[in-house]
């Protein structure tokens, strides 16, 4: 399976687990607190938390990422950790004093990162953002655990602007569009729904999402697709356009899809808008351009 794959499914994997668990009370106050003594060996079990600390100006003082981390280019050279099979001896190896992990892993590897806490390790759950205005949260929250406080709220301002910017760019005599979010296609199809991040991409862009009456990540159906013949089709998962039309065209009933009837069948890097991190205008971007270029022969 691809790396790009492998994130994708990780990142569903996480959302899935999260949705079903009952994390509707008040977050522990020790996501909040502030630490003003800065860690030195820090340890991130999710890219998008990666690549804020590496904004925040802490590349150097991390010591391990998770599997799936990619950027920015210099995380090849950290040890790496599954993060979805924790390994307590390997962690201890690693001697860190910091472990951020994902709010979704108090369930996945609750177990291994109490006994972490037990060691003496400080790890904070960094809570799972499903819109673009709780990424900025994100960003806070990391800044204040690791006492870059005034660097986060930077980082949250200029990302804002650069948001904005791509907000403007949307043609104002542009009619609305149905979108179809294609995350996954085997061995079966999810989209995104109401409550996830690339829900609130679609919003951002003035589109509406074929399935924002579902909630989190569900599992759809060719039918269920067939029945609300979205005027366009993205996929997410790494396959290439190309690939992502024949498939589509080859599907049973589909012919008389708006999406396919039009070519409005577009692939585009889920890397790219898959992760609530510092890259998030440059994902809205890559969406936004893909939803509003001309289509595709």
């Amino acid at each position: 399976m691809k790396k790009i794959n492998l994130l994708i499914y990780l990142t569903l994997i996480l959302m899935l687990v999260l949705s079903a668990c009952s994390s509707g009370g008040k977050q522990s106050t020790e996501q909040h607190e502030s630490n003003k003594h800065p860690y030195h060996r820090i340890i991130s079990l999710m890219p998008s938390n990666t690549e804020i600390l590496y904004e925040l100006g802490l590349g150097k003082k991390i010591v391990g990422v998770s599997t799936v981390d990619d950027y920015p280019k210099q995380v090849k050279d950290k040890k790496k950790f599954n993060a979805m099979k924790l390994n307590k001896e390997a962690l201890l190896k690693a001697k860190p004093d910091l472990i951020l992990a994902h709010e979704s892993q108090k369930s996945t590897a609750g177990d291994v990162l109490k006994s972490l806490k037990k060691s003496g390790i400080k790890v904070v759950y960094i809570k799972d953002a499903q819109s673009i205005d709780e990424t900025y949260d994100t960003f806070k929250q990391i800044g204040k655990i690791t006492g870059k406080e005034k660097v986060a709220n930077d980082l949250v301002r200029e990302t804002k602007h650069n948001v904005e910017k791509v907000k403007s760019s949307i043609p104002n005599s542009q009619k609305s569009q149905q979108v179809f979010m294609e995350i996954s296609s085997q061995p079966e199809i999810y989209t995104a729904g109401k409550h996830t991040f690339f829900n609130d991409m679609l919003k951002q862009l003035k589109v509406k999402n074929s399935f924002a009456g579902l909630e989190g990540w569900p599992k759809v159906s060719k039918e269920d697709i067939i029945k609300k013949n979205p005027d366009m089709m993205i996929a997410t998962s790494g396959i290439s356009q190309k690939a992502y039309q024949k498939e589509v065209k080859g599907r049973g009933g589909f012919n008389q899809v708006k999406a396919v009837k039009n070519n409005r069948i577009k692939a585009v890097d889920g890397d790219k808008i898959s992760r609530p991190g510092p890259r998030i205008d440059d994902g809205l971007k890559v969406l936004e351009k893909a939803i509003y270029e001309e289509k595709t022969n």
